[in-house]
């Protein structure tokens, strides 16, 4: 082969060469602007304005503190009223009875399966179903009958085991407890080991009124009372209360984040703002404008969804919308962010050396 026609052929390969790489670049780019297409548009189109948003949101609020108060009472309003003298003495008790006037007489003991303690010269007296001052009344009355002049008689409850507690929801070991002294709703939260990571931010203890079928649900802040230390929601527990801790209700953030997933309202106040950090913060190709709250409004509702942005968020509005149990806060993607987040440089795809992945695959 001469000079000549080395040089003609070498032309014919290379413009060869050179139109399947246009051609395949090509085919590249058109696929890139369909999937910008179908990159550009939302996922979520709003329903509602922020403003009436709010409104809907505070309504909703008024209507749960309205039937919290009609079916529970504050807890702070029981703290000093649950004196330990209004239990009633029963099986498996132990007081310790002390005679004033005669110490020889003093004892401790345990009310029987029947309801009796044995006690020095009276023997068996029917203790069951009263109050520590009721069986003090008692027992000086019978002293008093037979051997004492005016006896002055105290009874104390060493150990109240008559009646247990039991503790059921968010705890790290729910179950029912013997009631074996006085203690505090931190206490017996100490005896079932703590709350679990799922609690939520109240808790509330369900107790039989005395003397009738009657129950009384008290209402108590858990994070007043463990976070803010304010003694006044650490109310007095009772043998035979009920104490229930719900679970802490969920968000879902998904779309453009950096770690979608479903994660706990930590607070009665938790924000949207604070929804996106948990989940890791805005990924590179989020749209910062269209980030939507979605928020279920009942059985047979359509959800309500609003549109807002992360400045927004940032500034007075992110403090002034609260999420709420079952919210889903969606952040949608730009159509640029993305082509720029998964584009790149590799050897051999279609011949060109450009690639393309779309981010949200990951």
């Amino acid at each position: 082969m001469n000079t000549v026609d080395f040089v003609k052929e070498y032309a014919l390969s290379n413009k060869s060469l050179a139109m399947t790489i246009f051609r395949k670049f090509f085919v590249f780019i058109v696929g890139v602007a369909f999937l910008l297409a179908s990159c550009g548009g939302e996922q979520f189109k709003a329903t509602t304005s922020v403003d009436r948003f709010q409104e809907m949101h505070a309504e909703r609020q008024q209507d749960k503190i309205a039937r919290e108060q009609i079916a529970t009472t504050p807890a702070a309003a029981v703290l000093n009223s649950a004196d330990p003298g209004d239990y009633l003495l029963g099986a498996g008790d132990l007081i310790t009875v002390t005679v004033f006037e005669t110490p020889d007489l003093n004892t401790e003991t345990r009310v029987s399966s029947r309801g009796f303690v044995s006690l020095p010269l009276i023997n068996n007296v029917q203790v069951a179903n009263l109050t520590a001052a009721e069986a003090e009344q008692k027992i000086e009355d019978l002293y008093r009958a037979s051997y004492l002049h005016d006896p002055h008689v105290t009874v104390y409850i060493k150990e109240h085991v008559s009646k247990q507690i039991t503790l059921v929801g968010a705890l790290q070991k729910p179950g029912t407890y013997d009631y074996v002294s006085k203690r505090r709703l931190l206490d017996v939260i100490a005896i079932a080991n703590g709350l679990s990571e799922k609690a939520g931010a109240l808790a509330y203890v369900n107790r039989q009124n005395e003397g009738s079928d009657k129950f009384t649900n008290y209402l108590v802040d858990l994070n007043d009372l463990i976070k803010n230390g304010n003694m006044m929601q650490n109310m007095v527990i009772q043998g035979g209360d009920v104490i229930f801790v719900p679970e802490a209700g969920q968000v879902f953030v998904d779309g453009a984040v950096r770690k979608p997933g479903t994660y706990p309202i930590s607070h009665a106040k938790m924000t949207v703002a604070e929804g996106i950090a948990i989940a890791g913060g805005l990924a590179s190709y989020a749209d910062d404008d269209s980030i939507k709250l979605i928020r279920y409004m009942g059985e047979g509702k359509q959800r309500e969804i609003i549109s807002i942005s992360y400045s927004d968020l940032q500034g007075g509005l992110g403090d002034n919308i609260l999420l709420e149990d079952q919210d889903i806060i969606f952040a949608e993607s730009s159509a640029m962010g993305t082509l720029i987040s998964g584009s790149g440089f590799s050897l051999g795809l279609l011949g060109t050396g450009v690639n393309f992945k779309n981010p949200r695959s990951n």
